[in-house]
């Protein structure tokens, strides 16, 4: 019995020690979050230029006297203690959000201390970012220049100056906070000729939804494109930092069309019904409807976009009337690009030699019909010459193929 008191006793008196915190309100979560032109970013480093820093605690509040608002304050260093700003219910009955609203922003890196009745109730702290901490961290990635030429834009390095209607500059910018800090810096792209002149100075503009996220696709169009031949600087620049510089180059239309080359060619095949595949070397007519030419062409010019116009000729010498080839507007690239005109019927293709692909009159390569020829030797260890063949690159595979099998069949050595 009295060791049953002796216990109650000891119990009682331990009560009455413990902390008040035991007994008042108990935090769910702490988190912060900055304000920056009616944006509101949770949980990120404040940038020095916010507008307001929100502090709010989800706590459970399981008596009324635990309720009251000017109870709880917010503690930041050499400041006086902040007063919350509001206290509501939530879902829960003893559940309840407490806010507080902090002005100007700290200047650096500090830890806030909630406190009821002056008791620490929760501590967090409150990252600093400074206006170089950002700017060293921000990327541009993949700076693009577009010509619009025709009803397309291009991404290029180099375009013909006479057809371009105008340009675009792009590129991604990147950051590991959101961008909204970029709202109250210099960001701009600048145009300059290499040769001198004014230069055309764009000043992007993001949207609420870019200024919130990390990265955002930036595009940017001059008042005045340069239309005269030459080069072009672009340089995207924030503040006083160069983030990219790339070139662009503005050539002549007989620049151009001096830089295409034939790099390759093939055969449009269309068997029954409606097969169509494509074959390096002339198939045989067997089973073939429609056959015509396909020639790869592109421009040495690195980067470049440019459209010219090309036409095919049949070369039939023992026809009355050559197969007509359509005449095509290509756009043609630093990469192979496709200049087909059609197909003929294979009936057709009896008196056809080659097809030719001229540009502006001029021949640029040739597709011959005619099988490689073939080199008989003499007794002597030569060979007879054979009659004139245009050499392609068809031709050159056929020839190395051939090699190689040649040298396959070859028995090996003990």
């Amino acid at each position: 019995m009295w060791l049953w008191i002796k216990r109650w006793r000891d119990w009682a008196m331990m009560r009455d020690l413990w902390p008040v915190h035991r007994v008042g309100p108990q935090p769910q979560a702490l988190h912060y979050s900055y304000e920056k032109a009616g944006l509101t970013l949770h949980d990120q480093p404040i940038p020095w230029n916010a507008e307001a820093v929100l502090v709010e605690a989800t706590l459970r509040l399981p008596t009324a006297a635990s309720r009251r608002k000017p109870d709880f304050q917010l503690r930041l260093p050499y400041r006086a203690l902040q007063p919350a700003d509001s206290l509501r219910r939530l879902d829960r009955d003893d559940l309840y959000r407490l806010a507080f609203r902090v002005t100007p922003p700290p200047a650096t890196t500090v830890n806030a201390d909630l406190l009821w009745r002056n008791g620490v109730r929760g501590q967090l702290t409150l990252p600093h970012l400074s206006r170089d901490d950002f700017v060293e961290n921000v990327r541009l990635q993949l700076p693009t220049t577009f010509a619009r030429l025709g009803t397309e834009s291009v991404a290029c390095q180099t375009y013909v100056a006479s057809q371009c209607k105008g340009l675009l500059a792009s590129a991604i910018l990147t950051s590991p906070t959101s961008l909204v800090p970029l709202l109250d810096m210099d960001l701009h792209v600048e145009f300059r000729n290499e040769r001198g002149g004014p230069a055309q100075l764009i000043t992007p503009r993001l949207s609420s939804s870019q200024l919130a996220g990390r990265q955002a696709l930036v595009v940017v169009a001059p008042r005045r494109f340069p239309r005269k031949i030459g080069s072009w600087i672009v340089t995207w620049t924030l503040g006083d930092a160069v983030l990219a510089t790339h070139r662009i180059r503005a050539i002549s239309q007989k620049h151009f069309h001096r830089s295409l080359r034939v790099v390759d060619t093939r055969f449009v095949v269309q068997r029954e019904k409606d097969m169509v595949s494509v074959a390096r070397q002339y198939p045989s007519l067997d089973g073939v409807q429609r056959i015509g030419p396909c020639f790869l062409v592109c421009s040495k010019e690195p980067g470049m976009a440019g459209l010219t116009r090309f036409r095919v000729r049949a070369q039939a010498p023992g026809a009355a009337q050559p197969p007509l080839m359509e005449e095509q507007e290509v756009l043609i690239t630093d990469g192979p690009t496709m200049v087909a005109p059609g197909t003929v019927e294979a009936a057709a293709m009896v008196h056809v030699g080659s097809f030719e692909l001229y540009q502006k009159g001029q021949m640029l390569g040739s597709l011959s019909l005619c099988p490689a020829p073939e080199a008989n030797f003499t007794n002597e260890g030569g060979f007879k010459p054979t009659e004139e063949y245009t050499w392609t690159a068809a031709a050159e595979e056929e020839l190395n193929d051939r090699l190689t099998k040649l040298l396959e069949a070859q028995p090996k050595e003990d």
